[in-house]
């Protein structure tokens, strides 16, 4: 009997140890499934697996073929070509009147075969052609403003994510000083409670308390609902399906340093702007244009090559076929000498689009210039918010720690530790909130300078 209890129990032994790793193993899993990001993760994702992204860095390589193709026009081109004729009926050819006699007084003879094949390699190559050449300039202009907008679309969705992280952290926040007011409001509920059952408070205190509890349930509700859709958003950017469970390295106070190293004085350079920066390589793509019409009027110079395999026969015996071969070689001039007007109206137009752009420039210019300093406006503003708020959370704890002693000892009322915590809870929210406001519009305010990206030694990476 004992045996077999001894077995019994080694067996359950052995069952629970087959399960207990997995169970680690499990546990372990779900915790490496969760992606924990930061804001510079966040950012490295977006810029890899986002769509709009994508499809810039595709243009990029549309344009460079585009530029391939240009150089191509360059190089020699070889063209073979080869044709079969019956004639059904044969072309005859008119005779003079004194030589029909000859011919049974027929003033007409038929020439040729009833056969006729021809075949031929021929080749092309341009000499002196300005208007490729003009071409091919206007085609590298083109790749700048690719890179351009890849460029700008980098620094656009860098904004969109950074503000997507930030109300992420805001709303994760929120949450937490609201769940925080709640742990403060049963806290408060069970200690009146203990003095209720023990004489030391009245039963209207127990009844309010409970309501500040209740009060505050659905305001925490309401605030995981925020987090939950803020997080989504920032999924739909990182390209992220929505079943990844994510968590964040960071909260509003690990930008702090960012916070205080603030520049004292807004920059003016707006040469960096992805705008501003597209309308000047506009401009050399109209004087490109300009040229490349420019170009048209000038003449063009072309050498080509031609070897030809010809021959006749009323025949099929091909081994019996005489081939000729001959080869053609030359040069081709073309000089343009009237087009009725069309390359005068051409640059006419040109030059109207250039004017239009210089003021579409200027007019640009000033309403970056107003989106640089309003950016900076709202940080000063939320600088000045951060400070108040900061003060106003230290004050509004001491009055909450003073309420909430009053309040045991007697000498308080719970009306005046209700509005402790009602007031701390919002000092809270107001540090979080001001927080928020400076960030966002620093992100603003590094998008309309365009510093994020280094213009000048931007590349789109290779695949």
């Amino acid at each position: 009997m004992k045996m077999v209890c001894k077995r019994t129990i080694l067996g359950l032994l052995s069952f629970i140890l087959t399960l207990f790793p997995l169970t680690v193993n499990a546990q372990v899993s779900e915790v490496n499934d969760t992606l924990v990001l930061t804001l510079e993760k966040s950012i490295e994702i977006a810029l890899s697996e986002n769509p709009t992204i994508k499809v810039a860095d595709k243009e990029i390589k549309r344009v460079d073929y585009s530029r391939k193709e240009a150089w191509s026009n360059l190089i020699p081109s070889v063209v073979a070509s080869g044709s079969y004729s019956r004639n059904v009926r044969k072309p005859v050819m008119f005779l003079p009147e004194d030589m029909s006699a000859g011919f049974g007084g027929k003033n007409t003879i038929e020439i040729g075969y009833d056969n006729s094949y021809s075949a031929s390699v021929s080749a092309s190559m341009p000499l002196f052609n300005l208007s490729l050449f003009r071409n091919i300039q206007m085609t590298e202009v083109e790749m700048k403003s690719a890179l351009e907008k890849a460029r700008q679309s980098r620094i656009n969705m860098i904004n969109e994510v950074e503000k997507a992280y930030f109300n992420c952290l805001l709303a994760n926040d929120s949450y937490n000083v609201l769940h925080r007011s709640l742990q403060n409001a049963k806290e408060n509920y069970n200690s009146i409670q203990r003095m209720y059952k023990q004489g030391a408070a009245a039963e209207y205190d127990v009844i309010r308390s409970d309501v500040q509890v209740r009060n505050i349930e659905p305001s925490l509700t309401q605030a995981a609902n925020s987090r939950e859709m803020a997080v989504l958003m920032l999924k739909i950017l990182l390209g992220l399906d929505n079943d990844v469970p994510i968590k964040f390295a960071q909260d509003l106070s690990t930008f702090n340093e960012l916070i205080d190293n603030m520049p004292e004085k807004p920059l003016l350079d707006i040469s960096n702007n992805p705008d501003v920066r597209q309308l000047d390589i506009q401009k050399m793509l109209i004087d490109k244009q300009f040229d490349l019409t420019r170009a048209t009027r000038y003449p063009t110079l072309s050498a080509f090559l031609r070897y030809q395999f010809q021959t006749e026969a009323n025949d099929f015996e091909f081994n019996e076929y005489q081939w000729v071969k001959p080869v053609v070689a030359g040069v081709q001039l073309q000089i343009p000498i009237f087009s009725g007007f069309a390359k005068r109206y051409q640059e006419k137009q040109l030059a109207v689009s250039k004017e239009q752009l210089s003021f579409q420039r200027e007019d640009l210019e000033r309403q970056v210039a107003v989106s640089v300093l309003n950016a900076y406006r709202s940080m000063e503003a939320a600088l000045d918010k951060i400070e108040s708020a900061k003060a106003a959370v230290y004050q509004a704890q001491r009055g909450y720690d003073i309420a909430q002693k009053r309040y045991q000892t007697g000498a308080g009322t719970l009306l005046e530790l209700n509005d402790a915590e009602v007031a701390l809870t919002q000092a809270r929210l107001n540090l979080n909130q001001a927080r928020y406001d400076f960030l966002t519009a620093h992100a603003e305010y590094e998008k309309n300078l365009g510093i994020k990206i280094d213009a000048n030694s931007f590349l789109i990476p290779e695949d």
